[in-house]
C-alpha cells in the first residue's frame, strides 16, 4: 500500500465494519452521538451554509447538519462505505429531508472543488487516512476562505477505556498478542494534541484549536443478562479476535462473552454499562 492509499480502509468499511455499523447503528449513534452534538453545537452550522460531512456513516450526522442550514444551506455526506450510504440515504427519505445528498467517496483525494463550503465537520471519520496531511489539504482546499474545519476524534486509549478494556478482555481470553503501536489509520491515529495541529498547520489550516471533551460512554443499554450477551457478542466480531471468536464452538464462544461482561463489571449500573471516554474536539479555518 502506498503512502495515499485508502484501498484497505475502503475494503474494511465495506466488507467488514460497514455492514456491523449499519446492523448496529442505534447503538452506535448512542456511542457517540453526545460527542457528535458537542462537536456540532461548535460548529455551529447555519441557515445557508454548504456542509461537507466527513466519513457520514449511516448518516445521522448529515442530517443534523442538513436541518440546521435550512432552508437555504445544504449538506453532503461522503463515506467510502457503499453498505452504510444506502442506510444514510434510506433514513433521509424517510425523513423527508431535501436538502442533503450521500457520495460514495475518499475524502482523502476525491476532489469536491475549491472555495465551495463554509464547514467541513466530521464525527469520527478523520481517523482512517493513510495521508492525513493530503486529506487535509484536499478538505481545506475545499472550504471557502474563512470556511471551518470543525471534528470530533478520539483521544490516547487510557483516556477511553470503554473501548481498551473489552479490547484487552478479548485479546486475553484467545491467547492473542496486542497490536503493535498504531502507526496509519485507526480509532487513536489522532489522539495526540500536538500530532493534530502540526497535520492542520502543515495543511495549510489557521486558527488550530483542539478542546477535550470527557464523558461516560453507556456502552451498554440495559444491565439484563441478554443485553449484555448481545453487546458482547457484538463486541467481539467488531474487535481484533473476531477470527478467532468466529472459529469457535458455540461453548467457547458464550464462555468469551462471559469473560467479557466480568471485565467490564465493576462498571455495571442501574441503565446498563457506563464507562469513561475522552475526545477532541478539533476547529480550524482556512
Amino acid at each position: 500500500m502506498t503512502l495515499d492509499d485508502n484501498s484497505d480502509q475502503v475494503h474494511f468499511w465495506n466488507e467488514l465494519a460497514g455492514p456491523l455499523w449499519v446492523a448496529h447503528q442505534n447503538e452506535t449513534d448512542r456511542l457517540t452521538g453526545p460527542f457528535g452534538e458537542q462537536a456540532i453545537e461548535r460548529a455551529q452550522p447555519v441557515d445557508g451554509d454548504q456542509v461537507l460531512d466527513v466519513g457520514c456513516g449511516c448518516g445521522s450526522t448529515t442530517r443534523v447538519l442538513a436541518a440546521a442550514v435550512a432552508p437555504s444551506g445544504r449538506a453532503i455526506g461522503v463515506d467510502v462505505s457503499r453498505v452504510m450510504l444506502e442506510q444514510a440515504r434510506h433514513s433521509a427519505a424517510a425523513a423527508g429531508l431535501t436538502n442533503l445528498e450521500f457520495i460514495e467517496g475518499d475524502a482523502q483525494c476525491d476532489p469536491f472543488g475549491n472555495d465551495r463550503f463554509d464547514l467541513v465537520f466530521s464525527r469520527f471519520g478523520t481517523m482512517f487516512f493513510a495521508d492525513p496531511v493530503a486529506a487535509f489539504f484536499n478538505l481545506g482546499a475545499s472550504l471557502r476562505p474563512g470556511g471551518r474545519l470543525t471534528f470530533v476524534c478520539w483521544r490516547e486509549p487510557a483516556l477511553n477505556p470503554w473501548m481498551t478494556v473489552p479490547e484487552r478482555a478479548a485479546l486475553r481470553f484467545f491467547e492473542l498478542d496486542p497490536p503493535g503501536a498504531a502507526q496509519g489509520p485507526g480509532p487513536f491515529a489522532l489522539s495526540a494534541h500536538d500530532h493534530v495541529a502540526g497535520l492542520l498547520r502543515a495543511a495549510g489550516l489557521a486558527e488550530v484549536e483542539l478542546v477535550t471533551v470527557a464523558r461516560e460512554v453507556l456502552v451498554v443499554e440495559g444491565s439484563e443478562g441478554p443485553d449484555l450477551h448481545r453487546w458482547a457478542h457484538h463486541r467481539l466480531v467488531a474487535g481484533p479476535a473476531r477470527v478467532r471468536y468466529l472459529e469457535s464452538p458455540t461453548d467457547v464462544q458464550a464462555r468469551a462473552r462471559a469473560d467479557l461482561i466480568e471485565a467490564v463489571s465493576v462498571h455495571r449500573s442501574d441503565d446498563g454499562v457506563r464507562m469513561p471516554g475522552a475526545a477532541w474536539l478539533v476547529s480550524a479555518r482556512r
